[in-house]
Formats: C-alpha cells, sequence, structure tokens
C-alpha cells in the first residue's frame, strides 16, 4: 500500500507513441487524473501508433537495463507493463520485478497488459520465444488484462472470434488461471448488444457488459489497464476497478463517436478525465 504522505507510484513499462492516443501516452494522463504517479519506462519511441501507414520506431531495448538499475533504490506500490518488443525486454522486466519484491515488505501490485495481437492474428513482432517468456512473465501477476486473441495465444486455443459462450470464456479463463496469475481479466468479449470483461480470481467469474457501440477505436486495451492499475495502486478491488474503466470507455467512446473523430486517432478521452479524479480533486 503506498505511503500516506505522497500518491501512489506505478512504474509504467510500455512504449512511447508520439501521436495517437494509446500507450504511455494514455498512461500518464490516466494515472496522473486519478491521483496517481506515473513513472515511465519506455520500451520503444514511435511517431505514431504502428495502425498508421507510416511512422517511425526506435527499440529502446539498449538503454532500458541501465535505466531500470539507475531506479534500484526506488519503491514502486505498482508495476504496468504493455508493449514489449523483444525477448530481452521480458528479462528485464522479470529481473526489474524480482528486484522490487525482494526490497519492499509489502510487494507492489503487478498488472501485466499481455500485448501479443489483436483481431485473431499475433503482432508480426512477436516471436516463439517472446510467447514462451511471456506465458513465464503472467505468473508474475497479480493482474493479467488480455483480449481473447491474447488470451487464446497464451493458452494455446483456437481463435474462433470474439464471441465467446459462457462455457468457452470460462474455460478460457481457467486456463488462463493456470499461468500463474492471481487474477485474469479477459477485454473485449462480444455478446451483443454489449461488450463484455470478464473476471476470474481462481473462485468466482464474473461479466462487467457495457453497451457496445457502433465503431472500435485504438487505444482502449491501454486506457483500460491504466484506469484498473491506478485504483488498484490506490487500494480498491478489482471488481471496482474494472467496472470504472469499462463505463469510462464507454463513456469516452460515446463522446468520440459524436465528434467523428477518425479511429486510428483513438478515444478522445481528455474531456472526460474528470471522471476519474478522485472527488476532493473535483471540488478544488
Amino acid at each position: 500500500m503506498a505511503n500516506e504522505q505522497r500518491p501512489p507510484r506505478i512504474a509504467c513499462i510500455n512504449d512511447l507513441s508520439g501521436y495517437g492516443r494509446c500507450s504511455l501516452t494514455t498512461a500518464i494522463a490516466v494515472l496522473s487524473a486519478m491521483g496517481v504517479q506515473a513513472c515511465p519506462v519506455p520500451t520503444a519511441i514511435l511517431s505514431k501508433h504502428t495502425g498508421f501507414d507510416r511512422y517511425t520506431f526506435t527499440d529502446f531495448t539498449p538503454h532500458m537495463g541501465a535505466y531500470m538499475a539507475d531506479w534500484a533504490e526506488l519503491e514502486f506500490d505498482a508495476v504496468y507493463t504493455g508493449f514489449l518488443g523483444s525477448a530481452e525486454q521480458i528479462r528485464l522486466v522479470e529481473g526489474f520485478l524480482a528486484q522490487q519484491r525482494a526490497r519492499q515488505s509489502t510487494p507492489p501490485h503487478v498488472i501485466i497488459d499481455t500485448v501479443m495481437g489483436d483481431g485473431g492474428k499475433i503482432y508480426p513482432t512477436y516471436t516463439p520465444d517472446m510467447c514462451r517468456l511471456m506465458r513465464r512473465l503472467v505468473s508474475h501477476a497479480d493482474v493479467i488484462t488480455p483480449n481473447v486473441t491474447e488470451a487464446c495465444i497464451l493458452t494455446g486455443t483456437p481463435y474462433s472470434g470474439e464471441e465467446l459462450t459462457t462455457a468457452q470464456a470460462r474455460e478460457l479463463a481457467c486456463r488462463l488461471y493456470e499461468l500463474g496469475a492471481g487474477a485474469v481479466v479477459i477485454t473485449g468479449i462480444v455478446r451483443e448488444p454489449v461488450l463484455c470483461n470478464l473476471v476470474y480470481d481462481g473462485r468466482e467469474l464474473y461479466f462487467d457488459a457495457e453497451t457496445r457501440t457502433e465503431r472500435m477505436f485504438s487505444g482502449t486495451g491501454d486506457l483500460f489497464a491504466s484506469i484498473v492499475s491506478a485504483r488498484l495502486a490506490a487500494g480498491g478491488s478489482l471488481p471496482e476497478a474494472v467496472s470504472l474503466a469499462g463505463s469510462f470507455i464507454a463513456a469516452a467512446t460515446r463522446y468520440t463517436l459524436s465528434l467523428g473523430t477518425p479511429a486510428m486517432e483513438g478515444v478522445c478521452f481528455e474531456p472526460c478525465l474528470s471522471r476519474l479524479m478522485h472527488p476532493q480533486s473535483q471540488e478544488k
């Protein structure tokens, strides 16, 4: 639990995309609005996210070891990981988690957003070795937040679409849980007319549902994981965090649709951030 004299502190390990609302750009804004100190570790630096036709890409792997070693004396209330671009980055994250847990009497919350693929396809950057290491990394997590595609990749389950029956969803969640995470959240399960996030902690399984919009936007997974991470670091429960994330994304998506924002630009969440702020923050 965070020291009462300071805000909760989260190490955010993810890429930085200069344009297109996703990854660290999203995480820093969301965590700050929720009263959490965001401490970024860039895994790559891009001019725009990879959904665009053209972008620049700088791999930060050669610098990450020294960067995180310089944090050896720091303590974090949570560690939240997103895009990891190489097997070496996954190993570096494992080492950082071990260092943090050895240093603190109360281990940090670990939230792993398994950014591996979408729409039934694994990302081109992901190798078989990275998949193997990611399966090992999730065993260190308190919470993992894969989408349906990533859940299938991690468990070796054939992908058959985003629509899952309760039996299919339960089996997938159980297989993920067997990898060793403390709790599993599978995002983006389609059950017309709603979009569901499934939560399973090894005992209870439930669905948190929001009305599905007619268009999907880039970066919603980053929004979801950022909100969940911030709420957990501040002492909230997982069901509460998932519900807050789902309702916020639904509201921000409706607002974005009203603006006619191109899908590639992501959810226009900035005017909606007051929904995430602590009551005392809104009164000032």
